[in-house]
């Protein structure tokens, strides 16, 4: 039996919260709008508290449009949903936003390398970035590594990619522990191999930033 908690019926919540119910079914519908996969059962249990699922969907549409701000590129932010994908061993959000990623210039060589447990074959730039992650989420930042993203993001990128970051590993875990399913590494990367072959179409980079 899955604890996965269904979407509520509108009428089964207080009416002062229809607006936020309305507003995130609505984002949800547009957001995802001709893609092959979506977050519509993560958003379906977090609307059984819409004003928690509001708050989610607001912050996550503050991260989304971090490089209209300048704050940090939309490739980086989509190469921090592939790391955790390895890192947590959880795909589903990773195939989620498989495509994003290489429409906005992750390159798909790094990815393959997280799915394969490679992570050698990043370039120079992309092991300082998982490192600057890694140690945001684990609790080792030291002031050198901080001055390093710093000196990659400014001091108001610095700021904004760590809240991203944190935002992030909180949706994973909030995934995971509400009981989206996983789909699997294997899964994961059959659909990287898909894009490999060329089989498949990338959506516009800024198809995602709402």
């Amino acid at each position: 039996m899955s604890r996965l908690p269904p979407l509520p019926d509108r009428a089964s919540i207080p009416e002062h919260e229809w607006p936020l119910y309305d507003a995130v079914k609505a984002r949800q519908a547009s957001l995802w709008k001709d893609a092959e996969y979506d977050s519509n059962a993560y958003f379906g249990a977090l609307l059984n508290s819409p004003p928690l699922a509001s708050a989610l969907a607001e912050l996550g549409k503050v991260v989304r449009q971090s490089q209209l701000r300048g704050s940090f590129s939309d490739a980086e932010r989509e190469f921090v949903d592939m790391l955790y994908s390895a890192e947590f061993d959880y795909w589903t959000i990773g195939l989620l936003h498989l495509a994003d990623a290489l429409a906005c210039g992750v390159r798909l060589e790094a990815i393959e390398a997280f799915a394969n447990g490679r992570e050698d074959q990043l370039t120079a730039a992309e092991a300082q970035l998982a490192d600057m992650v890694r140690r945001i989420i684990s609790g080792r930042m030291t002031d050198e590594s901080y001055a390093a993203l710093q000196a990659r993001f400014g001091q108001r990128g610095a700021v904004e990619f760590t809240g991203f970051v944190g935002f992030l590993q909180c949706t994973f875990r909030l995934w995971q522990a509400l009981g989206v399913p996983d789909i699997g590494r294997e899964a994961f990367k059959a659909g990287v191999a898909r894009y490999r072959a060329g089989e498949m179409v990338l959506p516009p980079a800024e198809a995602r930033q709402g």
